[in-house]
Protein backbone atom coordinates (compact mmCIF):
# COMPACT_ATOMS: atom_id res chain seq x y z
CA UNK A 1 0.00 0.00 0.00
CA UNK A 2 1.33 3.47 -0.92
CA UNK A 3 2.19 6.13 1.62
CA UNK A 4 3.13 9.48 2.27
CA UNK A 5 5.75 11.04 4.91
CA UNK A 6 5.74 14.13 6.73
CA UNK A 7 9.43 14.75 8.25
CA UNK A 8 7.69 18.17 9.73
CA UNK A 9 3.90 19.11 10.84
CA UNK A 10 1.17 19.14 8.30
CA UNK A 11 -1.10 22.18 8.62
CA UNK A 12 -4.47 23.12 8.58
CA UNK A 13 -6.07 26.85 7.72
CA UNK A 14 -5.26 29.83 5.34
CA UNK A 15 -4.22 32.32 7.57
CA UNK A 16 -0.58 31.62 8.76
CA UNK A 17 0.36 34.51 10.62
CA UNK A 18 -1.73 37.06 12.27
CA UNK A 19 -1.88 40.90 10.72
CA UNK A 20 -4.62 42.15 12.27
CA UNK A 21 -7.86 42.02 14.46
CA UNK A 22 -10.39 40.86 12.16
CA UNK A 23 -11.16 37.28 12.47
CA UNK A 24 -11.74 35.14 8.76
CA UNK A 25 -9.82 38.02 7.33
CA UNK A 26 -6.13 38.42 8.65
CA UNK A 27 -6.26 36.64 12.34
CA UNK A 28 -4.00 33.21 12.35
CA UNK A 29 -6.00 30.10 11.91
CA UNK A 30 -3.84 27.45 11.40
CA UNK A 31 -3.50 24.30 13.50
CA UNK A 32 -1.86 21.26 13.10
CA UNK A 33 -2.75 17.39 12.41
CA UNK A 34 -2.13 14.86 15.34
CA UNK A 35 -0.27 11.77 15.25
CA UNK A 36 -0.76 8.40 16.62
CA UNK A 37 1.12 5.13 17.73
CA UNK A 38 0.61 2.33 19.51
CA UNK A 39 2.49 -0.99 21.12
CA UNK A 40 0.76 -4.05 22.29
CA UNK A 41 2.02 -5.77 25.31
CA UNK A 42 1.15 -9.23 27.39
CA UNK A 43 1.64 -10.28 30.76
CA UNK A 44 4.38 -12.09 29.51
CA UNK A 45 6.47 -9.62 28.68
CA UNK A 46 6.90 -8.48 32.42
CA UNK A 47 6.91 -11.89 34.16
CA UNK A 48 10.23 -12.71 35.84
CA UNK A 49 11.03 -15.58 37.96
CA UNK A 50 12.88 -14.73 41.43
CA UNK A 51 16.50 -16.17 41.02
CA UNK A 52 18.73 -14.62 43.67
CA UNK A 53 22.02 -15.72 41.87
CA UNK A 54 21.07 -15.39 38.63
CA UNK A 55 24.04 -12.96 37.51
CA UNK A 56 26.62 -13.98 40.51
CA UNK A 57 26.80 -16.75 42.66
CA UNK A 58 27.93 -17.06 46.48
CA UNK A 59 30.72 -20.00 45.49
CA UNK A 60 32.73 -16.86 43.48
CA UNK A 61 31.59 -14.13 45.88
CA UNK A 62 33.09 -14.78 49.10
CA UNK A 63 34.16 -12.55 52.04
CA UNK A 64 36.39 -9.35 51.11
CA UNK A 65 34.86 -9.34 47.19
CA UNK A 66 35.22 -5.87 45.97
CA UNK A 67 34.69 -7.13 42.53
CA UNK A 68 31.82 -9.48 41.70
CA UNK A 69 32.71 -12.67 39.38
CA UNK A 70 29.60 -12.29 37.41
CA UNK A 71 28.09 -15.21 35.94
CA UNK A 72 27.81 -13.83 32.00
CA UNK A 73 28.43 -10.46 31.38
CA UNK A 74 26.53 -10.65 28.64
CA UNK A 75 22.91 -11.89 29.56
CA UNK A 76 20.11 -10.25 29.33
CA UNK A 77 19.35 -9.38 32.75
CA UNK A 78 15.79 -10.27 32.60
CA UNK A 79 16.07 -13.01 30.20
CA UNK A 80 12.82 -11.28 28.46
CA UNK A 81 12.43 -10.38 24.57
CA UNK A 82 9.48 -8.29 24.35
CA UNK A 83 6.38 -8.90 21.28
CA UNK A 84 8.65 -7.52 17.99
CA UNK A 85 12.14 -8.84 19.33
CA UNK A 86 13.89 -6.14 21.46
CA UNK A 87 15.44 -7.41 24.88
CA UNK A 88 13.99 -6.05 28.16
CA UNK A 89 15.74 -4.89 31.23
CA UNK A 90 14.99 -5.22 34.72
CA UNK A 91 16.17 -4.31 37.95
CA UNK A 92 18.61 -6.80 39.81
CA UNK A 93 19.43 -7.80 43.63
CA UNK A 94 22.35 -8.01 45.83
CA UNK A 95 21.77 -10.62 48.65
CA UNK A 96 24.29 -10.18 51.57
CA UNK A 97 25.13 -12.82 53.94
CA UNK A 98 27.19 -10.52 56.32
CA UNK A 99 26.60 -6.73 57.33
CA UNK A 100 27.53 -4.59 53.95
CA UNK A 101 24.90 -1.72 54.99
CA UNK A 102 28.38 0.66 55.62
CA UNK A 103 28.88 -0.64 51.49
CA UNK A 104 27.83 0.78 48.11
CA UNK A 105 28.24 -1.24 45.04
CA UNK A 106 28.71 0.58 41.65
CA UNK A 107 26.92 -1.34 38.90
CA UNK A 108 28.00 -0.85 35.81
CA UNK A 109 25.70 -2.05 32.40
CA UNK A 110 23.22 -0.70 30.07
CA UNK A 111 19.73 0.55 29.62
CA UNK A 112 17.08 -1.04 27.83
CA UNK A 113 17.83 1.62 25.11
CA UNK A 114 22.00 0.11 25.04
CA UNK A 115 22.69 3.60 26.83
CA UNK A 116 25.62 2.76 29.31
CA UNK A 117 24.55 3.40 33.01
CA UNK A 118 26.07 3.32 36.57
CA UNK A 119 24.16 3.01 39.91
CA UNK A 120 25.51 3.37 43.32
CA UNK A 121 23.23 1.41 45.58
CA UNK A 122 23.53 0.76 48.97
CA UNK A 123 24.13 -2.41 50.53
CA UNK A 124 21.94 -4.40 52.93
CA UNK A 125 22.40 -6.05 56.10
CA UNK A 126 22.29 -9.77 56.05
CA UNK A 127 19.21 -9.16 53.36
CA UNK A 128 18.50 -7.83 49.85
CA UNK A 129 19.29 -4.45 48.62
CA UNK A 130 17.44 -3.87 44.79
CA UNK A 131 18.98 -1.74 41.93
CA UNK A 132 16.24 1.89 41.40
CA UNK A 133 17.67 1.68 37.74
CA UNK A 134 16.61 -1.69 35.11
CA UNK A 135 19.35 -2.93 33.75
CA UNK A 136 19.74 -4.61 30.38
CA UNK A 137 23.13 -5.85 30.70
CA UNK A 138 25.65 -5.76 33.91
CA UNK A 139 28.83 -5.71 32.61
CA UNK A 140 30.56 -5.32 36.49
CA UNK A 141 30.06 -4.96 40.15
CA UNK A 142 32.18 -3.14 42.33
CA UNK A 143 32.20 -2.92 46.22
CA UNK A 144 33.58 0.23 48.03
CA UNK A 145 36.04 -0.19 50.98
CA UNK A 146 37.55 -3.83 52.38
CA UNK A 147 34.43 -5.20 50.71
CA UNK A 148 31.77 -7.87 51.49
CA UNK A 149 30.92 -9.03 54.52
CA UNK A 150 30.23 -12.45 53.81
CA UNK A 151 28.73 -13.97 50.66
CA UNK A 152 27.17 -12.71 47.85
CA UNK A 153 25.11 -13.09 45.27
CA UNK A 154 23.53 -10.91 42.69
CA UNK A 155 20.01 -11.88 40.37
CA UNK A 156 16.53 -11.15 39.64
CA UNK A 157 13.37 -10.63 41.45
CA UNK A 158 9.61 -11.39 40.09
CA UNK A 159 7.90 -8.42 41.53
CA UNK A 160 10.76 -6.13 40.61
CA UNK A 161 10.39 -2.99 37.79
CA UNK A 162 10.64 -4.35 34.19
CA UNK A 163 11.32 -1.96 31.45
CA UNK A 164 10.32 -2.87 27.49
CA UNK A 165 11.10 -0.63 24.37
CA UNK A 166 8.21 0.24 22.63
CA UNK A 167 9.84 -1.04 19.16
CA UNK A 168 9.12 -3.95 16.94
CA UNK A 169 11.33 -5.73 14.28
CA UNK A 170 8.14 -7.27 13.48
CA UNK A 171 4.28 -7.42 14.16
CA UNK A 172 4.04 -10.14 16.27
CA UNK A 173 0.68 -9.02 17.29
CA UNK A 174 -1.54 -9.00 15.94
CA UNK A 175 -0.40 -10.34 12.56
CA UNK A 176 1.23 -13.36 14.34
CA UNK A 177 5.05 -12.77 12.35
CA UNK A 178 8.35 -13.20 13.89
CA UNK A 179 12.34 -12.42 12.83
CA UNK A 180 11.66 -15.46 9.85
CA UNK A 181 8.63 -13.57 8.53
CA UNK A 182 9.37 -12.25 4.71
CA UNK A 183 7.81 -9.06 4.61
CA UNK A 184 7.42 -7.81 8.29
CA UNK A 185 5.39 -5.13 9.59
CA UNK A 186 6.52 -1.97 11.96
CA UNK A 187 3.74 -0.60 12.98
CA UNK A 188 3.84 -1.42 16.58
CA UNK A 189 6.77 1.61 17.03
CA UNK A 190 6.57 4.57 19.51
CA UNK A 191 9.05 7.01 18.66
CA UNK A 192 8.19 10.57 18.81
CA UNK A 193 10.26 12.95 16.87
CA UNK A 194 12.15 15.91 18.92
CA UNK A 195 9.82 19.03 19.38
CA UNK A 196 6.47 17.28 19.07
CA UNK A 197 3.36 17.65 21.65
CA UNK A 198 2.30 14.63 23.36
CA UNK A 199 -1.82 15.52 23.72
CA UNK A 200 -2.83 11.77 25.22
CA UNK A 201 -1.52 9.07 26.45
CA UNK A 202 -3.26 5.99 27.19
CA UNK A 203 -3.01 2.54 28.18
CA UNK A 204 -6.09 0.37 27.57
CA UNK A 205 -6.35 -2.99 29.34
CA UNK A 206 -8.48 -5.38 27.53
CA UNK A 207 -7.66 -8.27 29.52
CA UNK A 208 -7.02 -7.69 33.38
CA UNK A 209 -3.78 -8.38 34.91
CA UNK A 210 -4.18 -11.17 37.31
CA UNK A 211 -1.91 -9.53 40.42
CA UNK A 212 -3.04 -7.13 43.54
CA UNK A 213 -1.37 -4.08 42.13
CA UNK A 214 0.32 -3.42 38.59
CA UNK A 215 1.88 -0.22 38.08
CA UNK A 216 3.32 1.12 35.29
CA UNK A 217 5.74 4.73 34.06
CA UNK A 218 5.88 5.67 30.84
CA UNK A 219 9.65 6.89 29.79
CA UNK A 220 12.18 7.88 27.43
CA UNK A 221 15.60 8.51 26.26
CA UNK A 222 17.14 12.21 27.46
CA UNK A 223 20.17 13.98 25.33
CA UNK A 224 23.03 14.90 27.98
CA UNK A 225 24.89 17.66 27.85
CA UNK A 226 27.37 18.93 24.90
CA UNK A 227 25.70 15.17 22.69
CA UNK A 228 27.75 13.07 24.73
CA UNK A 229 27.22 9.58 23.64
CA UNK A 230 26.40 8.64 27.64
CA UNK A 231 22.52 9.46 27.05
CA UNK A 232 20.48 8.79 29.50
CA UNK A 233 16.73 7.00 30.01
CA UNK A 234 14.63 8.74 32.30
CA UNK A 235 11.61 5.85 33.32
CA UNK A 236 8.98 8.17 33.97
CA UNK A 237 10.04 11.10 31.85
CA UNK A 238 6.21 11.09 30.46
CA UNK A 239 3.61 10.07 33.06
CA UNK A 240 3.12 7.29 35.47
CA UNK A 241 4.99 6.58 38.50
CA UNK A 242 5.46 3.34 41.65
CA UNK A 243 1.99 3.56 42.62
CA UNK A 244 0.02 4.21 39.24
CA UNK A 245 -2.01 0.79 39.12
CA UNK A 246 -3.30 -0.05 35.80
CA UNK A 247 -4.18 -3.77 36.35
CA UNK A 248 -7.77 -3.26 35.73
CA UNK A 249 -9.70 -3.25 32.26
CA UNK A 250 -10.18 0.67 31.17
CA UNK A 251 -8.67 3.09 29.28
CA UNK A 252 -6.07 4.55 31.80
CA UNK A 253 -5.13 7.80 30.68
CA UNK A 254 -3.31 11.13 31.47
CA UNK A 255 -3.72 12.76 34.25
CA UNK A 256 -6.06 10.69 36.59
CA UNK A 257 -6.05 7.01 34.75
CA UNK A 258 -2.37 7.77 34.09
CA UNK A 259 -0.75 9.81 36.77
CA UNK A 260 1.18 12.49 35.92
CA UNK A 261 2.92 15.24 37.62
CA UNK A 262 3.74 18.99 36.68
CA UNK A 263 6.89 18.17 35.31
CA UNK A 264 5.82 15.39 33.41
CA UNK A 265 2.88 17.73 31.46
CA UNK A 266 5.84 19.68 30.79
CA UNK A 267 7.96 17.52 28.92
CA UNK A 268 4.72 15.72 27.07
CA UNK A 269 3.73 19.77 25.79
CA UNK A 270 7.58 19.65 24.79
CA UNK A 271 8.98 16.10 24.01
CA UNK A 272 12.54 17.56 24.01
CA UNK A 273 12.33 19.54 27.05
CA UNK A 274 14.82 17.93 29.08
CA UNK A 275 17.28 17.41 26.53
CA UNK A 276 20.27 19.49 26.51
CA UNK A 277 20.14 22.64 24.10
CA UNK A 278 21.22 22.10 20.82
CA UNK A 279 21.14 17.85 21.20
CA UNK A 280 17.52 17.35 21.52
CA UNK A 281 16.52 13.92 19.94
CA UNK A 282 13.38 11.70 19.01
CA UNK A 283 11.84 9.92 21.95
CA UNK A 284 11.97 6.40 22.24
CA UNK A 285 9.01 5.16 24.21
CA UNK A 286 9.65 2.95 27.37
CA UNK A 287 7.06 1.55 29.38
CA UNK A 288 8.55 0.13 32.87
CA UNK A 289 5.98 -2.00 34.93
CA UNK A 290 6.27 -3.64 38.18
CA UNK A 291 3.69 -6.59 39.38
CA UNK A 292 2.59 -7.17 42.96
CA UNK A 293 2.52 -11.02 42.27
CA UNK A 294 2.99 -13.33 39.86
CA UNK A 295 1.85 -12.59 36.24
CA UNK A 296 -0.53 -15.50 34.14
CA UNK A 297 -2.82 -12.96 32.37
CA UNK A 298 -3.26 -9.33 31.40
CA UNK A 299 -2.84 -7.53 27.86
CA UNK A 300 -3.68 -3.78 27.04
CA UNK A 301 -1.96 -1.23 24.14
CA UNK A 302 -0.09 1.93 25.07
CA UNK A 303 -1.31 4.68 22.63
CA UNK A 304 0.04 7.47 22.26
CA UNK A 305 -1.31 11.02 20.36
CA UNK A 306 1.16 13.81 19.16
CA UNK A 307 1.43 17.18 16.96
CA UNK A 308 4.78 16.50 15.29
CA UNK A 309 7.46 19.30 16.06
CA UNK A 310 5.26 22.36 16.85
CA UNK A 311 7.61 23.16 19.10
CA UNK A 312 10.03 23.94 16.19
CA UNK A 313 7.84 25.59 13.88
CA UNK A 314 5.48 28.53 13.19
Amino acid sequence: MARTNFSGPINVGRIQNTTGTSINENVRNVAFVECHASFPVNHSNFTVTTDADKLAVTGSNGASTTSVTLVDATQNVPGITSDGGFEAASVITLTSAGNDSARTATITGTDVLDNAQTEDLTMANADVATSTKTFKTVTSIAIDGSGTAGTLSVGVIETGLISVVCRSLFNEYPLGQSSTSSSKNLANNIVIPKFSRINDIRFVVNEAFDTAGFDMQIGANVAQAAGATLNSLDLDYFAGDADNDVKAVASHHIPTGMDQTVAQMKNCLNVSDDDAAGFEMDKAVVISAKTDDALTAGEGVLNIYWTQQVNDTN
